[in-house]
């Protein structure tokens, strides 16, 4: 199976997130979109597990004491991945948050002793709203991310994270929740 962890959004913030993403879908472009039901906050992409591997992440991961109350997220901007004048993510972004920084260190901390290596990476927490891998001008698409590129979106409390399976299908991927995990229990 193919598991990531990530946090899911409520309805009221994929609403936040549709309507500040209408400008920005009437630019003809080839981006992909993701769907509604797909748009989350990935915190950790573990990939391929076997069963046995799976049940040892949701056993260390429920036996973890995150010690922590809601995380207040605010919803902030946008902004892409890849060098210009390339877009290969198109990304709404996450206010820094201490809170959930240290959720994340007591996520990768725990999966390590699953033998999940740390991520080299800086964490960036991003909700990813559409992919592209077609050459194309999108010098208007940056525009409107220059100026919408720092604008509160929404906010949103944090009280769970989740374990995801992604099946990949022709159609995109389907994202099935596996196991809700609270922050403090």
């Amino acid at each position: 199976m193919r598991i990531f962890i990530g946090i899911k959004l409520d309805d009221a913030v994929l609403d936040s997130i549709e309507k500040f993403l209408k400008p920005f879908k009437k630019i003809a472009s080839p981006l992909k979109w993701t769907t509604r039901e797909n748009l989350h906050v990935t915190l950790k992409f573990i990939g391929e597990a076997p069963v046995e591997k799976y049940k040892q992440i949701e056993t260390l991961l429920t036996g973890t004491d995150f010690n922590t109350d809601a995380i207040d997220l605010n919803i902030t901007g946008c902004g892409k991945f890849g060098k210009s004048p390339d877009l290969n993510i198109f990304w709404v972004g996450l206010e820094k948050n201490r809170k959930l920084e240290d959720m994340f260190n007591r996520i990768e901390n725990t999966l390590e002793k699953a033998g999940i290596p740390k991520e080299d990476r800086q964490f960036k927490p991003h909700i990813t709203v559409a992919r592209n891998k077609k050459l194309f001008n999108f010098k208007s698409f940056f525009q409107l991310i220059e100026q919408d590129g720092s604008r509160l979106i929404t906010g949103t409390a944090v009280t769970h994270f989740q374990l995801f399976e992604s099946r990949l299908t022709p159609e995109g991927p389907i994202y099935t929740i596996l196991k809700e995990i609270a922050l403090n229990e």
